[in-house]
């Protein structure tokens, strides 16, 4: 077992499609803020892979499997009562979607990866549902075993929504007041 973990993790790490985000076309007001999303390791055995015991990333596709596990979870990481989502990994054509927060505090971890991981599945069924190319099923593909490239709503290529995982966002504070959050996603 601890092979394969080891394994793995060394696989997703050599293999990363982490993308960092494009900027916005608005002028930021000042220094992005960075937000990470880590996840306490579950077992010892783990520690071999993750010697600061966390996982830097979270699931988008099943989060709730690891709210439990994350870290700082309730910290309200965005204090603004709204914000603007950019959601362009792995879509060929991005959506802005504008989040409000659940109380006046602003976001916290746990509400920003259940927004995150909504936003996510409703993008990829939407995807399915406008395509006349279907999704290959994974027990059908060859060689590599990604995504194949569906002409629908989004564009979507390269990933299924179980690929991916968030480990960071990046807070940019516009002129305008607009406050943007865009994903880092592993894959």
């Amino acid at each position: 077992m601890k092979n394969i973990t080891l394994i793995s993790w060394l696989l997703i790490t050599l293999f990363s499609c982490g993308i960092e985000p494009n900027t916005s076309s608005t002028t930021p007001k000042s220094t992005p803020q960075q937000i990470q999303f880590n996840v306490a390791i579950e077992n010892e055995a783990d520690k071999e892979i993750f010697e600061d015991g966390k996982v830097p990333w979270i699931s988008i596709e099943n989060p709730q499997n690891e709210l439990d596990r994350l870290i700082d979870k309730d910290d309200i990481v965005i204090k603004e009562q709204g914000v603007v989502l950019v959601i362009d990994y792995p879509l060929n054509n991005p959506v802005e979607l504008e989040l409000k927060a659940k109380n006046q505090q602003g976001f916290s971890r746990e509400e920003l990866i259940m927004l995150i991981s909504e936003h996510y599945k409703r993008i990829y069924a939407e995807e399915e549902a406008s395509s006349k190319i279907k999704t290959t099923p994974i027990d059908e593909r060859e060689g590599l075993i990604n995504r194949n490239q569906t002409a629908g709503k989004y564009g979507i290529w390269g990933h299924d929504i179980g690929d991916l995982d968030l480990s960071s966002i990046i807070i940019h504070k516009m002129e305008d007041g607009q406050v943007v959050v865009q994903l880092y996603i592993e894959s």
